[in-house]
């Protein structure tokens, strides 16, 4: 692999001894082959063999000199993922990109949290690297619609559920007798049509999401759980219309259970998914929607948002306090339980701290606005809400490295055994005859390819 550049941006210099110092530390660090720092841009060009250096040894080697490499924290959106295939997916370009120290997908909240160098790396690229692997960034705007989008989600997998089951438990009661007794009524033409209407209306219409996402992936290169669903059932539908032109058995029923149990998994996730965000959301309304600035003398209504750091704000009794900051003038007990748990109210004065979304009992307070935005106790709640929910124990990180495995395996296991069906049946029979014992469905007798 050919050496390569990176501008890494470095903070704490300040004369030419701080310049040698940070040169001397990362020319030392395996794998560096030059190294130039610039105290003007506050940046050291490092060139580098990738194979035995990598950017956190580089950024650990700044630190151990006494400087710091600044990195920044992002959360994106992700729509279109739906198994830890997927996850693993993600997380695999967006590790890839240069500049990116660290990522964390997580399937309940559809959201990605990366660590990243500002300047090595930036939100449209970070953007454009999910959408190369044909997953989704929301934008802004439908973010803050992400609520609603949840609740149509939930609703649409439930009605996907209910239409999928509502077609297969007749198709389940009409293949027990045929299963159990040999029975196919009431003819075997009929009952072999009715397998390939019933499961193509389960597949056509209930599963279509399912195939179009597993379409998605395979032109992307990926292999998730909607992939493995489309093959199984696709099999098992095209059994059907096959056993009109050769000797195999009709297993076109099975291909609508697959997909039934498949929707019913999808709608019990995207529920899971909305009770994780709801979390966050109530979080989020327990914050005021508008705030009385005093400008002038004068008492103005603006939206939160446009509050900013020094304002003064006048809060009347009964009303929450919009933002953090500090009383200036009145006395009033807050209802501070949202913050601290404490259900007795709180005396507020001349210079004491308030929080913002706690709610003013008795008095008129003159609040002056200290922290706004995201820099607020209620923003930084909701932040670490978020960055639990994000977060992975060890044993779920092992699961999700497992399981990134386990479509591509499961596909070489079926096709390796569907081949050898085919070319060496006599070798597998003994198999079909063990499981026969147990497994109602499997008929040792029927065709090589029909067992394949």
């Amino acid at each position: 692999m050919p050496a390569q550049k990176l501008a890494l941006p470095i903070s704490g210099m300040s004369c030419a001894s701080c310049v040698a110092h940070v040169e001397r530390a990362l020319g030392r660090a395996p794998g560096v082959l030059s190294v130039q720092v610039n105290l003007g841009t506050q940046k050291a060009t490092v060139e580098y063999h990738p194979e035995q250096a990598s950017l956190p040894q580089l950024i650990q080697a700044v630190r151990a000199a006494g400087y710091e490499v600044p990195t920044e924290r992002l959360e994106l959106p992700i729509s279109g993922m739906s198994c830890a295939s997927c996850v693993a997916h993600v997380e695999g370009a967006l590790k890839k990109h240069p500049g990116v120290l660290s990522v964390q997908v997580n399937l309940a909240t559809h959201r990605a949290t990366v660590e990243y160098v500002p300047g090595l790396a930036s939100y449209a690229e970070l953007v454009a690297a999910v959408e190369a692997t044909g997953y989704r960034v929301p934008p802004q705007a439908e973010e803050e619609e992400a609520g609603l989008e949840e609740n149509r989600e939930v609703r649409e997998a439930r009605r996907r559920m209910l239409l999928a089951w509502g077609v297969t438990w007749p198709l389940i009661l009409w293949m027990l007798p045929e299963m159990f007794l040999g029975i196919a009524w009431p003819t075997p033409a009929l009952y072999r049509l009715g397998m390939i209407v019933l499961s193509g209306l389960v597949l056509a219409v209930a599963g279509r999401g399912t195939y179009v996402a597993a379409a998605r992936a395979l032109r992307h290169g990926a292999a998730n759980m909607d992939v493995l669903i489309a093959l199984g059932t696709g099999a098992s539908f095209l059994t059907g219309p096959l056993s009109y032109l050769v000797a195999v058995a009709n297993y076109a029923g099975v291909a609508a259970m697959i997909m039934a149990f498949h929707l019913t998994g999808r709608y019990i996730e995207a529920a899971a998914k909305g009770r994780a965000s709801q979390a966050i959301r109530k979080l989020i309304a327990l914050g005021a929607k508008t705030a009385r600035v005093l400008v002038a003398g004068r008492e103005v209504e603006v939206p939160i948002s446009q509050v900013q750091v020094g304002d003064l704000l006048l809060v009347r009794p009964g009303e929450k306090i919009p933002t953090d900051g500090v009383v200036v003038e009145g006395e009033s007990s807050v209802d501070e339980s949202l913050a601290t748990g404490e259900s007795l109210p709180v005396s507020k004065g001349p210079g004491d701290e308030v929080i913002g979304a706690t709610v003013n009992q008795d008095g008129l307070l003159k609040v002056r606005a200290t922290r706004v935005g995201r820099e607020t106790f209620l923003a930084q709640m909701v932040r670490l809400v978020e960055e639990a929910q994000g977060t992975k124990v060890p044993i779920q990180e092992l699961a999700d490295r497992i399981t990134a495995h386990f479509v591509p395996v499961v596909l070489g296991i079926a096709g390796g055994t569907f081949l050898l069906w085919l070319l060496a049946p006599d070798l597998l029979r003994p198999v079909a005859q063990w499981a026969s014992a147990f497994l109602p469905w499997v008929n040792p007798g029927a065709t090589p390819l029909t067992l394949a």
